[in-house]
């Protein structure tokens, strides 16, 4: 299975929020994400409105204001963020609502089980990975400390 681009993005913007939770006041600006991340800017804008919209990030307006976790690290699933961008995504095709009308429906039948069986564990094992468990001395030593590294 793979992820998209948005979603992988998503899960580098919650660790970070996540470093800052438990670090100081959570608060940060769609800038200093771009920059800290280095990610596309505009990108990252939309990608942070489907995580507001997702419950996972709440937003602040105004010139000190930014974005910041909605819920404790511990609390927040990979599955949240990866469905809060993405929706919810299928292994393949034939768990798909639309696949009954295919046509092809007789011939993969026999293995459709065994793809739900997948698509279970998948969903099982990013629904109980959290924020809480990333090491965030790890990351934020050698991921987010980007002005160390390009001086």
């Amino acid at each position: 299975m793979r992820i998209s681009k948005a979603a992988d993005y998503a899960l580098l913007a919650v660790t970070y929020l996540a470093t800052l939770n438990r670090e100081s006041d959570g608060l940060r600006s769609k800038a200093h994400l771009a920059h800290q991340l280095n990610l596309p800017k505009e990108y990252l804008s939309k990608i942070l409105q489907k995580l507001t919209r997702g419950d996972i990030l709440t937003s602040e307006r105004g010139v000190k204001g930014g974005y910041f976790l909605r819920r404790c690290p511990g609390e927040i699933t990979f599955k949240d963020v990866i469905e809060a961008v993405d929706g919810k995504r299928s292994l393949v095709d034939n768990l798909s609502e639309d696949f009954e009308n295919s046509g092809r429906l007789d011939v993969c039948q026999p293995i459709i089980p065994k793809v739900q069986e997948v698509q279970k564990r998948i969903d099982e094992a990013l629904d109980s990975m959290h924020f809480g468990e990333v090491d965030i001395r790890q990351v934020s030593e050698h991921v987010f400390d980007y002005d160390k590294y390009f001086e």
